[in-house]
């Protein structure tokens, strides 16, 4: 036994001195045995599973029903990614329709909802890159000769 849950044998032989000091030896004893009888019966019980499985894998193993079941898992695995792959590509494309004409939208009410332009045409060429647009122009300050704040 080279280790039991990471715990080798200094480490569980302290562990049982430390449990002697702190139970007694009678009570070590009991604890003793009692968890020999747990091991024991959880033994058994897992050989018992380990039979029983294995007994109905022989038994399926003669009919092939587990195999087949299997197959039959595969395909409908292989065919629902088929039907998740087409309603991908037909929703793809429909969402980049819906895309598209969003934007042809948004176009023609930018173009027919637009505002009027108030400046003339002879002026839009003579305006240079580096103005604002007329309706951006802030207000220049008009002087008004009786201003008592001067």
């Amino acid at each position: 036994m080279d280790s039991f849950f990471g715990i080798g044998a200094p480490e569980l032989i302290l562990i049982l001195v430390i449990a002697g000091m702190v139970m007694g030896p009678e009570r070590i004893g009991r604890t003793a045995r009692w968890l020999g009888r747990t091991t024991s019966q959880l033994q058994s019980i897992s050989r018992s599973f380990v039979r029983q499985l294995n007994a109905e894998l022989d038994v399926d193993g003669e009919t092939g029903e587990l195999k087949s079941a299997w197959k039959d898992m595969q395909d409908l695995r292989r065919q629902l990614d088929d039907l998740k792959g087409e309603l991908t590509a037909v929703t793809g494309s429909a969402f980049k329709d819906g895309e598209e004409a969003l934007a042809d939208v948004k176009k023609e009410v930018e173009r027919t909802i637009a505002p009027p332009s108030f400046v003339p045409p002879k002026e839009e060429a003579a305006e240079t890159a580096e103005d604002p647009p007329p309706s951006l122009k802030l207000p220049t300050r008009v002087e008004v000769a009786d201003d008592p704040e001067e």
